[in-house]
């Protein structure tokens, strides 16, 4: 059964109306898509569910860490505009805990866009009743869904409810955000323009997890395994995981976002608005204990560190955070987030991703991340290492300007943008301005004076290049599995360049060839730098750099091989400058 008031209300969304005056047979069918979308939605289920998520989920977390910006009450905001939560999607337990926690903390039930594959019975009716309402993958070329669709954000919108989407449209097997989907975002645009008694306030929601149950079946996929389709049941295969500790969830709600409406081209609007959404998202990301000791232990190759030389490197990762204003989670930002990083390594070591080396002759204790598990935490890091882009850039950048390579502002300039358009794939960048911005920032926060200039920087002496670099020389390796993948991708394209080969043969070779260099090569040092959809990526930067071209076949060939030649030694060169920095400060710092 279904709410007749939902499917009236519905129905009259004028785009729907204007469809069926025309084609009135259409009827039936939009109310079996209305079916097939909605959920009908049950407060008294919804009370009981919290008390059985008190009972069973809520029990396999230290907790839900919630913030939000002064003075938000959803209470008020709710009377004054129509509220859509935009947070990213990192695990199944995404559902829960936002939903979870809204009840728990303000009473508010949300509506959640839910993908199709979830409304299976039983747990659909489950589902629906507790909040979700349900949305198909594509559906670009059934325009009669999409007016149906529009027509039950228009009935959510105009009877206040709030509204919950993931923006990237599913979960991310990286860790990374994922590069937002811009269909629910227009659809909400079209119905308000039917509403505008009250503008639109979009909610930016950076979800962090201190562990994620799905990291094992992530890193499989990232390896080239299967992906093992998604469906309700795997919400509950987190009650298997009562052996485990999965720490905090960190829920960081961000500035609202107001839309009143918008002036001129619908898909223009669209795009501004998710990639705000996106931005803000990004901006949000706290630091947690678990990422920050991912990032510290993963940027050593053997993983292999004392508590003393993680306490070290943490600390000056926090230092750089506070500088810079970006987030920490409350369990960093205070006084005692060395009992909170401790918390996370053990954590880890709980887990069977790190283990414990006793060294009795050199009465020593070492942590190391085990090497089949690197790229389960490789996940914590690429959930902050957006942040930390320009840091890592610089110390490449400074140590260019140091040996005399970079000699004037507009040859840091072009260095810059350089390594701006080798990330591209990788990220969603700062744009060129606020990269050059950010970079003058961290000069300034080094220096302890301003800069407005890159000429400016030109300037500096052999002692203020060393003061920024002591405090950027912990982001050194950030980026070094990245430019090992890019290095392995240009090595496989040279191994195929005399034929024309298809995706899957070049993921294939890339493979093999990686695995050689790791154990024999004098390159690779992180088992964590292969990763099938990085690898994918890498055929679009080497098109984009005209060392590639696509056939009609869709097979690719190479064109250039002088520049793919260039490429190879310049990721060489990029790795190799990254162990002569770090050679540098050995000498050179305390």
């Amino acid at each position: 059964m279904f709410s007749d008031n939902a499917l009236e209300t519905v129905l009259t969304y004028p785009r729907l109306q204007e469809r069926l005056a025309g084609r009135p047979g259409d009827a039936a069918k939009v109310k079996k898509l209305f079916q097939e979308i909605h959920g009908e939605f049950s407060p008294t289920l919804v009370r009981a569910a919290a008390k059985f998520v008190d009972a069973t989920f809520a029990k396999l977390y230290d907790g839900v860490n919630i913030e939000l910006p002064e003075g938000m009450d959803f209470f008020k905001l709710r009377e004054e505009n129509y509220i859509i939560l935009v947070p990213n999607h990192q695990s199944h337990a995404d559902y829960v805990a936002l939903t979870y926690s809204m009840f728990k903390k303000f009473e508010i039930p949300i509506r959640v866009a839910a993908g199709i594959n979830l409304n299976v019975f039983p747990l659909g009716q489950f589902f629906g009743r507790a909040g979700a309402f349900f949305i198909r993958r594509s559906f670009t070329s059934d325009n009669l869904y999409k007016l149906t669709f529009e027509g039950y954000i228009y009935y959510l919108l105009k009877t206040g409810q709030i509204v919950e989407f993931f923006f990237e449209g599913g979960r991310t097997r990286t860790g990374k955000l994922l590069k937002p989907k811009y269909g629910l975002f227009q659809m909400i645009l079209e119905a308000h323009s039917y509403l505008r008694e009250k503008p639109l306030m979009f909610v930016p929601v950076s979800l962090a997890h201190e562990h994620i149950p799905e990291e094992k079946a992530h890193a499989r996929e990232l390896g080239g395994g299967k992906k093992v389709p998604e469906n309700g049941t795997q919400l509950f295969k987190l009650l298997k995981l009562f052996n485990k500790r999965l720490g905090t969830i960190h829920i960081h709600f961000g500035a609202p976002i107001i839309v009143d409406g918008y002036v001129g081209d619908l898909k223009e609007a669209t795009q501004n608005l998710a990639f705000a959404n996106f931005k803000a998202v990004g901006r949000g990301m706290p630091i947690t204990p678990s990422s920050l000791l991912a990032l510290v232990m993963l940027d050593e190759p053997s993983g292999a560190l004392t508590w003393k030389q993680i306490e070290d490197r943490a600390v000056d990762v926090i230092d750089y955070c506070r500088a810079m204003k970006i987030p920490l989670t409350p369990s960093l930002a205070g006084g005692n987030f060395r009992d909170s990083i401790r918390s996370a390594l053990d954590m880890f070591i709980g887990n069977k991703k790190i283990e414990v080396l006793k060294r009795e002759k050199l009465n020593q204790v070492y942590y190391a991340i085990k090497g089949e598990r690197r790229v389960e935490v490789l996940f914590h890091k690429n959930m902050i290492l957006h942040h930390f882009l320009v840091p890592a850039i610089i110390n490449a950048t400074w140590f260019n300007v140091w040996n005399g390579s970079i000699k004037d502002g507009m040859q840091l300039t072009r260095f810059l943008m350089m390594k701006r358009k080798e990330l591209k794939y990788e990220f969603y960048l700062p744009t060129p301005k606020e990269m050059i911005q950010e970079a003058l920032d961290i000069v300034s926060f080094a220096l302890g004076r301003k800069f407005e200039s890159l000429e400016e920087c030109m300037r500096l002496s052999s002692a203020d290049l060393y003061a920024i670099a002591t405090r950027v020389r912990r982001f050194s390796t950030a980026l070094a599995y990245l430019y090992e993948a890019y290095y392995i991708s240009a090595l496989s394209v040279k191994y195929l360049a005399e034929e024309n080969f298809t995706q899957e043969r070049f993921i294939n070779v890339s493979k093999e060839l990686f695995n050689l260099e790791l154990e024999h090569g004098r390159i690779i040092k992180y088992p964590e730098s292969y990763a099938v959809p990085i690898i994918k990526d890498t055929l679009i930067y080497h098109q984009n750099q005209k060392v590639i071209e696509r056939n009609e076949d869709r097979t690719f060939r190479v064109v250039d091989h002088a520049k793919l030649d260039d490429s190879i030694e310049k990721f060489i060169r990029d790795l190799n400058d990254q162990v002569a920095i770090n050679l540098k400060f050995n000498k050179a710092l305390p």
